[in-house]
């Protein structure tokens, strides 16, 4: 199995999806650097975005980490490592390629998991990627016309609308993290209390800011897998 995973063929043909990944991200921030200053945003201001951007991610990608070294040692470096670059959910994509394997009657990652069963996976994997691509390509220029005709001339209404969505988002992945156990609950009420906390310390420092979601998001992690290792 691992001379299928790990196959060189497959790392060149996975290289060539993350190096356009990396094509876009280098447009992208070009354009959006671009248009700051159409805009004539200061670049102490685009700083600050990007450093609070790449501090809030560290929190969750600790968590890909861990599913990530899993994910390796069954489905191989090379498509784990496109899959997270692309998709970058570690939990979808476990889900996806575990209910590919039962799919064909097998545990995944088990000793009857066989290369058939793996192809599965990957299919599966593909299938929970893919809605959200075509989506993206076929609705995006609708998106403004959408927005107008929630509006509907109030622009409060948009901002209930999003704030309730957000709200739905956030109670449904609780839902899902509360229900696995002790180290979740505890990432879970340690990630919101120091949110708050970390909030009302900003108020007075404003420096704080910046780094108040991702450090919030950091030390819930930790909590958890202390958690974790203790329970």
């Amino acid at each position: 199995m691992d001379e299928i995973i790990n196959n060189p063929l497959l790392w060149v043909i996975c290289s060539v999806t993350v190096l356009i990944i990396a094509f876009q991200l280098v447009a992208y921030f070009r354009l959006t650097r671009k248009q700051a200053k159409a805009l004539d945003m200061p670049d102490k201001t685009c700083s600050q975005s990007l450093r609070v951007g790449l501090i809030t991610a560290i929190g969750p990608a600790l968590g890909i980490v861990i599913v990530m070294v899993g994910l390796m040692a069954v489905l191989g470096h090379p498509l784990t490592w496109m899959r997270l670059t692309m998709i970058v959910s570690a939990s979808n994509e476990l889900a996806a390629a575990q209910i590919g394997a039962e799919a064909t009657g097998t545990v995944f990652g088990g000793a009857d998991y066989t290369p058939e069963a793996l192809m599965v996976s990957w299919f599966g994997m593909w299938l929970n990627g893919v809605g959200s691509l075509v989506a993206c390509v076929l609705f995006a220029k609708s998106l403004g016309k959408i927005k107008n005709k929630v509006e509907g001339g109030n622009p409060r209404i948009l901002a209930i609308v999003s704030g309730a969505a957000m709200c739905a988002i956030y109670g449904n992945l609780s839902a899902g993290s509360l229900m696995g156990g002790a180290d979740f609950v505890a990432a879970w009420l340690t990630g919101g209390i120091a949110t708050l906390l970390f909030y009302k310390i900003a108020q007075k420092h404003e420096r704080l800011k910046e780094y108040s979601l991702g450090l919030a998001m950091i030390l819930g992690t930790l909590v958890g897998a202390g958690i974790h290792m203790v329970v």
